[in-house]
């Protein structure tokens, strides 16, 4: 079947993760630039991937983080107070209390308190739960959200799940997801998660030659401390072992198998998720899989590699301009820093669909 095309409107489409270390004392340079890209005439959408309070998500009050978490919601709110788009929050792994067995608490104190702020349920899917939760942006959008958390999280089990009804199982939940992809297959589809399916940065593996003789520059860029030989241990555990939170760690490497399999099945599918902090956008199997983890802090991307089409290490966001005819352009906006810019930089454009 032929997909379906809006008649009369186009559409943007902001893209935006791991807002969570935004500044609190002044405005944040990387909200401004977003809040320059709207346009009251266009009608447009902010999607934010994630980890949107650093370190440990929203802690109970009384905790000595609970004032800054609080603080960095109301600072995303205050960039979006007067944005007439649809707003949506995932969650990430710093959210939920990156990772420890009382996440879900975290997430549905988030929830509530970005319901507060802005008016309505913006958080999803809702209450910690895994999903799938899908949305519509415009008669031609559909939205599926996922929290990829669920397979990276301590303490949690799909068995007796009460989130959704019929939910009970992973099998459910991938089945779900199914049924909503081919819901709306004649639709542009739009899948978020937090963690990505591809990348070509620190938790798909992806190390340069300096990682292996200065390991220490992984977490400090000025650690130039060199320990060739036995500084290749913590990239190759990384690559194929992994931490918690990076590709090669089993349950992440389930997760990632399956939605492969499934996103395959669908032309077209742009897959859009943060957790890496930079831009990346690839291409593989007829989908498309954007990285918009750089809205807070960044970190190194590869620079060659056989499905990416651009990488860089900036601080912005990618947008997504959905056409009256049909076609998809993908653009992506870096800071910059000379100031004379107050919508940024343009360092990519390319028509995807």
């Amino acid at each position: 079947m032929p997909l379906q095309t809006s008649s009369n409107t186009s559409f943007d489409l902001f893209l935006i993760g791991d807002t969570g270390d935004i500044a609190l004392s002044k405005p944040d340079p990387v909200l401004e630039m977003l809040n320059a890209h709207f346009d009251p005439n266009q009608a447009s959408s902010v999607i934010f991937l994630g980890d949107n309070i650093y370190p440990r998500g929203l802690p109970p009050v009384g905790n000595i983080l609970r004032k800054n978490a609080e603080n960095t919601l109301i600072r995303h709110h205050e960039a979006l107070k007067n944005y007439p788009g649809k707003v949506v929050f995932i969650a990430g792994n710093h959210d939920w209390n990156k990772g420890r067995k009382n996440g879900k608490e975290y997430i549905e104190r988030q929830g509530q308190y970005l319901e507060g702020l802005f008016g309505e349920k913006v958080l999803l899917p809702e209450g910690g739960c895994p999903g799938p939760a899908s949305f519509t942006l415009n008669d031609n959008i559909a939205v599926v959200a996922i929290d990829t958390q669920w397979w990276m999280q301590k303490a949690l089990s799909f068995n007796g799940l009460a989130c959704a009804d019929g939910l009970t199982s992973e099998e459910d939940f991938f089945d779900r997801l199914v049924q909503l992809l081919d819901a709306n297959r004649r639709k542009h589809l739009l899948v978020i998660g937090h963690h990505p399916v591809y990348s070509y940065a620190i938790h798909g593996g992806r190390f340069k030659l300096k990682h292996h003789i200065f390991p220490l520059t992984l977490f400090d860029q000025d650690a130039w401390i060199p320990l060739p030989g036995i500084g290749s241990l913590l990239p190759l555990y990384r690559r194929f072992l992994g931490a918690r939170e990076d590709m090669a760690h089993p349950p992440y490497r389930r997760l990632r198998h399956k939605l492969k399999e499934i996103l395959s099945n669908y032309s077209n599918l742009i897959y859009a998720a943060g957790h890496e902090h930079n831009l990346q956008y690839i291409r593989k199997n007829r989908n498309h899989f954007i990285v918009s983890g750089s809205g807070s802090k960044v970190k190194y991307v590869v620079q060659s590699g056989k499905y990416l089409q651009f990488g860089e290490k900036s601080k912005g966001f990618f947008k997504l301009h959905f056409a009256i005819d049909g076609t998809v352009y993908l653009s992506a906006w870096a800071l910059d820093t000379s100031g004379n810019l107050s919508k940024g930089k343009l360092i990519y454009e390319e028509q995807i669909i």
